[in-house]
């Protein structure tokens, strides 16, 4: 006879390989356009307003570079599913994929197929959550190690020095943007220099 042990080690394999099938399907859907966009010529000259949410968001989601990057993220969490290394990382990234489609889906779809996929998505997020639950034991240590993080604050520092977060947070906020200006600067010099003369 099969010991419990084993058999359960079997499930838990199962729901692993399952997972990779279903999100590596998914995932390699989005990127051979077997998901998303199929907008009928009609659809397509309808009004707006007269489309339903679901053929909206579809068309809406069949543009890069969201397909693309949805269907990579899908491919990649599947696939470390599949190897112990990286099981519990790809289990980690996979959750809030099916929680965003799982929402996305009570949004957008017609109530038949919102009734079955949300059984269906929220069974998917109770096996992640049962592997992990799993392997908890794997997963403790690095809980503690998050969750002990110090206190950024040392004896010898001087609660003044804080201030300095004060100049910190618009600098922060503005290095993207003058990253931007440099990007512009470099691919639209004509462009660039002919916006800095209108400012003269």
């Amino acid at each position: 006879m099969v010991q419990k042990r084993r058999i359960s080690d079997l499930i838990i394999l199962s729901i692993r390989i399952l997972l990779a099938l279903i999100f590596i399907s998914y995932g390699t859907g989005k990127l051979s356009g077997g998901q998303f966009g199929n907008l009928t010529e009609k659809e397509l000259a309808t009004p707006i307003k007269d489309l339903s949410l679901f053929k909206i968001a579809w068309y809406l989601f069949d543009h890069q570079p969201f397909k693309i990057f949805i269907g990579v993220s899908q491919i990649i969490a599947s696939l470390m599913l599949l190897y112990n290394r990286t099981m519990i990382i790809g289990a980690l990234m996979l959750a809030p994929i099916v929680l965003n489609i799982l929402v996305i889906d009570l949004t957008i779809m017609p109530y038949g197929l919102k009734l079955a996929f949300a059984f269906r998505l929220t069974g998917y997020l109770c096996y992640i959550g049962l592997l992990l639950f799993y392997y908890k034991n794997q997963l403790t240590p690095v809980w503690e190690t998050v969750s002990n993080i110090k206190p950024m604050r040392s004896e010898n520092q001087k609660a003044i020095s804080y201030l300095l977060v004060i100049l910190f947070i618009p600098a922060l906020e503005l290095a993207p943007g003058v990253l931007k200006i440099i990007y512009f600067a470099v691919t639209h010099p004509q462009s660039f220099w002919n916006g800095i003369k209108a400012l003269f």
